[in-house]
Order: structure tokens, then sequence, then C-alpha cells
């Protein structure tokens, strides 16, 4: 019998999931949201969709748009939207029971923390990243590259070796356990570079409406700079909690199977980097995802811990001017992750390395 998994998330990095898994021999359901239903929409309409380049083929997974389908489905549940759409799918599945149920969410930033007062589910796993860099228009999914690796934990619990091997069987790529889920939201590297990214390179994207290489020609020396600027914050925040911390490179590296030498070496060469284009706008999840999911929470720890949180501070507040949004406030400051009444020896106990 086929193992089945449940795809929550009608986006590209949904279907780019499903067409690997499904190549891979796993039954697949792949849920949208109703008020989302683009991609699917235009799926449904030509009764499969084209995958090209690291993934290619044709594919037609099932597709649903009742939740209920899904939790019958299967017990694992792969969330694939971003972060800031996963407290709409929170309110949907708390109406369930899932106490058998497993859940991923692919990226976590630090979802289970969100979620663990109001889902009642048997275990919930975090991943730091999306395994493939890529973007659907019309059913047609272009996979620009695709990771050997990502990092993944559970929030309680350490998980046993079937279980890890369970959940290993799932994925075509290599699953590196983390002890917990800080450790994997330190791990997303994907708040180093893109805010940077988009901020430092506004007005060229706002003139040209996207039209330029986002990596190739907008990650300068300069850019380059101000990232590990940021990394630093990162990695600090990462080793007081005793996480083997990789800066940036490294872990991008790792990924891939590199050996870029540094930021700008890597923006010029890397296959899967190099020939992305910038977004059409300043309002894309660059910021809007990785601004408060990501760097609001680092900035939170690094406070507590004590840590010269400066560089994250002025990216959030270059990004909240841009923007209008004030995403310290709306972002996953301490109190939406329920720590603000945590001191620095409380979440030093809670989750530095050999923590229950």
């Amino acid at each position: 019998m086929k193992p089945r998994v449940c795809i929550v998330g009608a986006g590209p990095a949904g279907f780019a999931l499903a067409a690997d898994l499904q190549s891979h021999g796993t039954d697949v359901l792949v849920y949208s949201h109703p008020k989302h239903r683009r991609d699917a929409t235009a799926v449904l309409s030509k009764g499969y969709f084209e995958a090209t380049g690291a993934i290619s083929g044709f594919t037609m997974p099932r597709i649903t748009f009742d939740m209920r389908d899904v939790v019958e489905f299967s017990k694992i549940l792969i969330l694939t939207v971003p972060s800031t759409g996963q407290e709409t799918l929170l309110r949907l599945l708390k109406n369930f029971d899932l106490h058998q149920h497993t859940i991923i969410a692919i990226p976590g930033n630090l979802f289970s923390l969100v979620a663990e007062a109001e889902l009642n589910a048997g275990c919930i796993l975090e991943a730091n990243l999306s395994p493939y860099a890529c973007r659907m228009e019309d059913g047609v999914l272009q996979v620009f590259g695709m990771k050997r690796s990502f990092s993944i934990a559970a929030r309680h619990k350490t998980p046993t070796a079937a279980f890890k091997a369970k959940i290993q069987k799932i994925f075509p790529q290599e699953l590196r356990w983390c002890s917990n889920v800080v450790e994997v939201s330190l791990t997303n590297i994907n708040g180093v570079f893109h805010p940077l990214m988009m901020l430092m390179n506004a007005g060229r994207i706002e003139n040209t409406g996207g039209d330029f290489l986002l990596y190739c020609d907008g990650l300068t020396r300069s850019v380059a700079n101000a990232i590990l600027a940021v990394d630093r914050v990162r990695v600090e925040v990462g080793e007081a909690f005793g996480f083997q911390m990789d800066g940036v490179v490294e872990t991008s590296n790792a990924c891939y199977g590199a050996s870029f030498k540094d930021l700008v070496d890597l923006a010029q060469n890397s296959k899967p980097h190099r020939t992305l284009k910038a977004p059409a706008g300043i309002q894309n999840r660059n910021i809007t995802e990785d601004v408060p999911d990501l760097l609001v929470a680092w900035y939170g720890l690094a406070q507590k811990l004590g840590i010269d949180a400066s560089p994250l501070e002025a990216v959030i507040n270059l990004a909240s001017m841009t923007t209008g949004t004030n995403y310290m406030e709306s972002g996953r400051n301490l109190k939406r992750l329920h720590l603000q009444n945590q001191s620095k020896d409380d979440l030093l106990e809670q989750f530095s390395i050999g923590s229950a």
C-alpha cells in the first residue's frame, strides 16, 4: 500500500513537494484554501501541471478545498504555506481531533510555539525552509533548485529513532534533526538574505517592476556586508543556546552541496540563485514573512539573552517604515510566542542543547 501524505498549501512549494513525493511513490492530496485557489484552479482547469528545471514532468495530484478531506486522508499533514498563512490554517485545524496526526510545518518559523495552546496535535514538527526554489504561473511550475537537506525538529520530546526513520521515508532530501524548534528557526537563512536584498534594492525594484536578477545584480559587496552583520546576531543567539552554528555561506553551501567562498561568489555563480529575478514589488514574502516571523523572533530572543541585536532592530524598523507596517507589534514577538514572561535562565533551560 502506498504511503499517504496531505500537503496543506497549493502554492509553488506545495506543488513542488507534491510532484517530488508522487515521483517517489507517495499518494498525495493537496489542500487549497478556498480564498487562495489561483494555482489550484489553473491546475484543475488543465487536468495536470508541468514541472520544469530541477523537477521535470507532468503531475496531477488530487486537490481539495475541504479541510475535512485532509484530516481523513492521512495522519501526516505537511503545511507548505508561508508562515504568514499558518494562523489561518490553525483556525481551521483546531476544529478537528488531531491527536493521532503529525503536522510538519515547512517552513516552521516557530509555528509550534504559536499553535501549542490551541492545536490538539499528536506531534508538531518544524522545518527551517522549503527544499525547493520555485515559482509557478498558469499551471507551470519552475523549479530553479532543490536542496539536498533541510533541518527539522519537534516542539516537545526527543523523537525516537523509529519516528525519525518514518518521517525520513516521506522526503527525498536528507533530514538534519535539530535539538528543538528554536535551533531550526535559526537555521532559516532566508531571514538573513531576503529582507536586506529587498530593502537595499527597493528603488530599483519599484522603478523596474523587478526586472533585474535579485542575487546576481542585487547582492553586491555592500549588501553582503549588511547581511553579514545580521548573520552575526543570528549566530550569536544560537551559540548562547549551545547550538553548533555555521555562518550564512556555510549553511547555504551545505544545503546545495556547494563550495562558494563568500556571498558575492554565491550570488554570481550559484545556479539556483543567479537566475532568480527580483519580485515585482516590496510587498513580498521576502519582507512580509521573513521580517515579522524570523527577524522579530530572533530580536526578542537576543534581547532576553543580553545580545546586541541592533542590526536586527535596524532592518525591522526600516522594513516597517518602508511598508507602513509595525512588524515589532504584528510579528512573532515574544508575546505571540508565549515567551514574554520567560527569563534568560528560563529560555536557556527550555531551549539549550540537552533540554527536554
